[in-house]
């Protein structure tokens, strides 16, 4: 079973683009961690989408059981951030959807597998799910305030062949 957890800058931004459900062709299961459906639900306003994806079935709601390692990494990650990694543990997920610099480290010294939202559009471009990776970049800079270099885009569009979910080398993950 291929588990992943999702952190709110990744689901607001494929929830913007329309894209979030197409995480099942990749995916068996997704947590939404309480604190990212929290700021999701404060940043982007639209619990109704949110809603639709738990329906769904494979994005689920997952609460917190470890609070001691939960407030450790929220000393210096976002809640969502440092919930989202503790679930990775308890739920023994092995990916985790995420795009900030810190948690990623914090995500490999784990041993998770990584995928921001850069890697994720570049796939779904590859597979005929998206049209234009640079057009879906531009619209989440200007309407979503989206923070991505042009050489990470590059760098996810360079490795979009190889499949998601079969990625294994952590020190290169996008």
């Amino acid at each position: 079973m291929r588990i992943a957890i999702i952190d709110s800058s990744c689901l607001i931004c494929l929830v913007h683009l329309n894209l979030a459900s197409k995480l099942a062709f990749y995916f068996d299961v997704i947590y939404v961690p309480r604190n990212v459906q929290v700021e999701f639900n404060r940043k982007h306003r639209s619990r109704y989408r949110l809603n639709k994806l738990f329906e769904a079935g494979v994005f689920r709601k997952c609460m917190l059981k470890d609070e001691t390692n939960f407030q450790l990494l929220a000393a210096e990650l976002d809640a969502g951030e440092a919930e989202g990694l503790v679930q990775a543990q308890e739920r023994g997920a092995e990916f985790f959807l995420v795009d900030e610099r810190r948690a990623r480290e914090v995500g490999m010294r784990q041993g998770l597998i990584l995928y921001g939202t850069a890697r994720l559009l570049a796939r779904f471009c590859l597979e005929g799910y998206a049209e234009d990776i640079w057009a879906l970049v531009r619209k989440l800079r200007k309407e979503r305030r989206f923070r991505v270099g042009d050489e990470v885009v590059k760098n996810a569009i360079a490795s979009a062949e190889i499949p998601i979910g079969r990625f294994t080398d952590k020190w290169e993950n996008l």
